[in-house]
């Protein structure tokens, strides 16, 4: 017949017949001025979540852009660590949120998407805790990413101290770090006793040399760990 098809329909020709077939593409962004957060699912249902977001936030812009959802704003949005939360309650799929500030031009924002897709398993691995994503999470993932992966600066890490160390003590060394160094932040943080917390402190010490109250020490032992566990999540992948 004569009946037009859109743009994003091709027609198809099998067994003498004729298809229409319907493509999905990403929306097309010309010009972009505004707060831009990318939001990353495994199985992204992007009308759902689309719908989800209108529900949560006025005048904001949403688009599918290579395989993510962007949500553009005019102003900074209320949202933070417990948004990702928030979504997985109604969409029950892991949710990420990439917090990438004020962005005006397309070729910025691309920039930035292609960090993240160089990242994004390193992110997604890293843990459950924090699952909102800003531009200074992104330059440690990325420092981290370098070191696992460079083998002069994996040698001056003490890695085979570290991988027969009590995983308990790794991850309360790095809850320390991430809570500002401070014990009775961190010890009701992790439900534990401030002795104990004390402890362990005293025991990455002895096996590595570094005090974690001390900035200097505590940079060393964050990275070097974070480059661990990268190392560890690719090589078992």
């Amino acid at each position: 017949n004569n009946e037009k098809i859109n743009t994003n329909q091709n027609l198809i020709e099998f067994n003498n017949a004729t298809y229409v077939i319907e493509f999905i593409k990403d929306n097309t962004i010309n010009n972009i001025d505004g707060y831009c957060y990318l939001f990353n699912q495994q199985n992204l249902d992007f009308d759902s979540l689309k719908n989800i977001l209108h529900n949560l936030y006025e005048d904001v812009q949403i688009y599918k852009y290579k395989n993510y959802l962007l949500l553009v704003s005019d102003d900074i949005l209320d949202i933070n660590n417990s948004t990702p939360t928030i979504i997985e309650s109604e969409t029950y799929s892991k949710t990420h949120i990439i917090y990438l500030e004020k962005i005006n031009n397309i070729d910025n924002l691309n920039f930035k998407i292609n960090i993240i897709n160089e990242l994004i398993d390193i992110i997604i691995n890293d843990n459950d805790t924090n699952k909102f994503i800003t531009l200074n999470d992104l330059i440690i993932y990325k420092i981290t990413s370098i070191i696992s992966n460079n083998q002069q600066i994996s040698s001056l890490i003490k890695f085979d101290i570290i991988k027969n160390m009590d995983k308990s003590l790794l991850s309360t060394g790095i809850n320390f770090i991430e809570n500002d160094l401070n014990i009775s932040k961190t010890s009701n943080i992790l439900f534990l006793h401030r002795n104990t917390l004390i402890y362990r402190l005293e025991k990455i010490k002895e096996y590595l040399n570094l005090d974690l109250k001390n900035f200097k020490d505590a940079f060393i032992f964050y990275l070097s760990v974070k480059s661990f566990l990268n190392f560890m999540n690719n090589y078992n992948s």
